[in-house]
């Protein structure tokens, strides 16, 4: 049996895709988490500088995006074909570009600012992407983003959304019905809902996480 052991920060982030997946697919692994502190001694030890790791029977693969990717063509949630997997992989970037866009709101102190650049990066990047990607979720028509089942692209819009309707509301994806729908799918999945309630830290918007 392969040994799968994730290294990340003890919080959601850029850690979180791969977690979910390996949950969802009751794939038993190590979730090894530690404080933001305690990054310096373990740093050295990174291939890049970065976490999160996943060591595969104690081999090292770096970058989030490569690992959610692997573990989900490792465990049947890539997509069905090689355009499915394609598509999911579209879906993906577009999320690790919302990721990279929530900086700003995250290293800003001022709570005042902090808001104000928040609706600036709701308005400008976040709402016009929701648009289109309703577009998107109506001509798939299976509540799905890709093909007829659940696919590592949908896992990708839970992990981003969630943690920002906990912080914000459901007025982030008000707008967005379908989206809405997806993440509350995701949400109910009874090994997320279990993850969920024993695991996941409640650390509010830098649970959506801009290492790695």
């Amino acid at each position: 049996m392969v040994h799968y052991k994730l290294i990340y920060f003890n919080l959601r982030g850029r850690g979180e895709l791969a977690r979910l997946v390996l949950h969802h697919q009751e794939v038993a692994f190590e979730d090894f988490r530690f404080e933001r502190e305690e990054w310096p001694k373990y740093k050295a030890g990174t291939p890049f500088g970065q976490v999160p790791i996943l060591e595969v029977d104690g081999k090292p693969l770096a970058q989030s995006n490569a690992i959610a990717r692997y573990l989900a063509r490792q465990h049947g949630l890539a997509g069905q074909n090689e355009w499915e997997q394609s598509q999911a992989d579209m879906y993906v970037d577009c999320i690790y570009d919302l990721i990279s866009g929530t900086r700003p709101i995250i290293y800003e102190t001022d709570k005042e600012k902090q808001k104000e650049i928040l609706q600036k990066f709701l308005k400008e990047t976040v709402n016009p992407h929701l648009e289109k990607l309703e577009q998107q979720l109506i001509k798939n028509g299976t509540g799905f983003l890709v093909g007829k089942s659940i696919t590592w692209a949908d896992l990708a819009y839970y992990s981003f959304f969630s943690p920002m309707t906990e912080r914000f509301g459901d007025s982030v994806i008000e707008n967005s019905p379908h989206l809405k729908k997806l993440v509350e799918h995701v949400a109910n999945i009874p090994q997320i809902k279990k993850y969920v309630f024993f695991f996941q830290a409640e650390d509010g918007i830098r649970g959506i996480g801009v290492t790695g």
